[in-house]
């Protein structure tokens, strides 16, 4: 496991001020002693740097919401490469082609080539 980069009170209050701190999900201007944290803009999961460069100010609330909506695209995305390399096969494949004597309908079922 990749460990993390460590954000000192120094980096925080650089990056605060860099983003004029405004939440970069919502455009909404952050208080003064409202709590917020440190959001990676491309997630960690999808191959975003763990560094400044890809780091942004975001409220708690909102930073919770896009997290949520991550976790999702994290998995699918990891899914699709799992496919793509081969690694998840399908259990019981359905012999499609040319050579198959089952063709699908329009309506999505399934029949024998010599069924009408």
């Amino acid at each position: 496991m990749v460990k993390r980069a460590s954000i000192s009170t120094k980096k925080r209050v650089a990056l605060f001020q860099k983003h004029d701190g405004v939440c970069h999900i919502c455009g909404g201007k952050i208080s003064v002693g409202e709590a917020w944290q440190i959001e990676h803009i491309i997630p960690f999961a999808m191959g975003g740097a763990d560094d400044e460069s890809n780091w942004a100010p975001a409220h708690i609330k909102c930073h919770r919401t896009k997290t949520t909506d991550d976790v999702g695209k994290i998995a699918k995305a990891k899914r699709r490469e799992a496919r793509h390399l081969g690694v998840n096969v399908s259990r019981t494949p359905l012999p499609f082609g040319k050579k198959s004597e089952f063709k699908r309908k329009l309506d999505g079922t399934i029949v024998r080539r010599d069924e009408k």
